[in-house]
């Protein structure tokens, strides 16, 4: 008898090799050879979601690269997803992300999508959820902030120093910000030595940039996101906390997925609205790519 995450690895499996086709809950408890009430019920308790909608959720996602990165109709993707009928489609798109496909198509959307379980990580969800990731798609965005050069010796506290004066002192010299209230923390570590680190907040265009800032157009990517969870004050923010989360993600998480990285740069997100003196949410957000994919392109 095969236990339960051997199960989930091979409903995981499955899903990914029919996601072309038409699945079914019979579908895949007859591929597997357990029941299929026993299979709802297993999945639900490790995952937190039904298995037909992490199927649809899986469709879904897959389906936003045709919609970015070809001219394929609407019509011809929704087919290609074994959704009978193109309005059946928009409904669950619409549904799951909250936008048509068009509107995905044609403007500048961030969505959270639905990645491709990473069995390994069901414990380590369970057991840690301020470590659990989870998977943006962002369509691309513009920055404006001030850029600091920060050596590996710096002391640990820095890039928050940094931050706090650029949110507190310069942001208001920003115009066309979208949203005021939410700080992106910017590193660039492409060089081994030191990083570029770029307090900073997102503008709608790049027609006016404050003598002494820089100006960062970030492309479309796929992002992995970690969340920094702290029963203090933003401000409060330690270095060597977020580096943990960096351990994990450059360390751990990423050696034992299906992703590779797809830029050397990274940002933190916070909204500010959230925080209180002792409360506060940071997402590190990674630009990653399928390692499948990647092979499959080149």
């Amino acid at each position: 008898m095969i236990n339960a995450k051997e199960i989930i690895s091979e409903c995981v499996d499955y899903i990914e090799n029919n996601i072309y086709n038409k699945i079914t809950l019979d579908d895949i408890s007859s591929h597997i050879g357990v029941s299929k009430y026993y299979l709802h019920r297993l999945f639900k308790s490790l995952t937190g979601e039904s298995l037909m909608e992490y199927v649809q959720s899986r469709k879904l996602t897959q389906s936003i690269r045709e919609l970015i990165s070809t001219n394929m109709r609407v019509i011809d993707i929704a087919y290609n997803y074994g959704f009978e009928y193109e309005q059946s489609y928009i409904r669950a798109f619409r549904k799951k992300f909250g936008y048509t496909p068009l509107k995905v198509r044609y403007d500048q959307i961030s969505l959270v999508i639905k990645e491709k379980i990473n069995v390994n990580d069901i414990l380590s969800i369970d057991k840690s959820i301020a470590y659990k990731p989870f998977f943006v798609f962002k369509n691309k965005f513009n920055l404006v902030g001030m850029q600091h050069k920060i050596l590996s010796k710096s002391g640990d506290n820095i890039a928050n120093t940094y931050g706090v004066d650029f949110f507190y002192n310069h942001r208001g010299k920003i115009p066309n910000v979208v949203n005021p209230n939410i700080y992106f923390g910017y590193t660039d570590w492409s060089n081994e030595d030191y990083i570029y680190y770029t307090p900073s907040v997102q503008v709608s265009d790049l027609t006016s940039i404050p003598e002494g800032m820089t100006a960062i157009s970030i492309p479309a990517h796929k992002y992995v996101v970690f969340r920094f969870v702290g029963f203090f004050h933003p401000e409060e923010i330690k270095g060597r906390q977020i580096g943990r989360l960096l351990v994990n993600l450059h360390k751990k998480w990423i050696y034992n997925s299906n992703f590779k990285f797809a830029d050397t740069f990274r940002f933190e997100y916070i909204d500010v609205s959230l925080a209180k003196d002792d409360y506060c949410e940071l997402d590190i957000y990674q630009p990653i790519e399928d390692i499948a994919d990647v092979k499959k392109y080149d």
